[in-house]
């Protein structure tokens, strides 16, 4: 349990650091997509929230905290030229804290009890639940990082 705290510790940190970002950042910023480079910072977190969801509860066989639409709109794969409409900042700022609580709730209920294994791009297995909140730690940070070098370019 100690673990799971401290990973969810982690992830409820970010998240909110994130959050913090957005409403400090002008919309326009977040929303516009550096030279040479396919995302934006909205893409960015709302990609995190995905993978976190996807990775947590898709693959525990559980409905996820967001909707289809969402989902789609952010998975690997996708960019704000893919876009058929433009997000909610609002449902992506509600949505940082909603996914992080309710995990909350979900990892004291027990709920998370099958698995579907799989491998991430950088060759590591993730064959539980935990190892998919330390992974999906490991993957915001990568997304966080991003989106500080995007603030550098746009910023000026």
């Amino acid at each position: 349990m100690a673990n799971k705290l401290f990973e969810f510790d982690v992830l409820e940190a970010s998240r909110t650091r994130l959050l913090h970002l957005m409403e400090a950042v002008d919309k326009k910023i977040l929303f516009k997509v550096p030279t040479n480079f396919n995302n934006n910072i909205v893409w960015q977190i709302g990609h995190s929230i995905t993978s976190q969801q996807r990775h947590m509860y898709m693959r525990s066989g559980l409905p996820m905290h967001i909707s289809q639409e969402f989902m789609e709109m952010f998975k690997i794969g996708t960019s704000p030229h893919t876009w058929k409409s433009i997000p909610d900042v609002g449902e992506i700022k509600h949505l940082l804290l909603y996914t992080v609580n309710q995990l909350s709730e979900d990892l004291e209920s027990g709920i998370f009890v099958n698995y579907q294994p799989f491998s991430l791009p950088i060759g590591i297995t993730i064959n539980n639940h935990i190892q998919a909140l330390q992974a999906a730690n490991f993957h915001e940070a990568e997304h966080s990082g991003i989106i500080l070098s995007y603030l550098k370019l746009l910023i000026e």
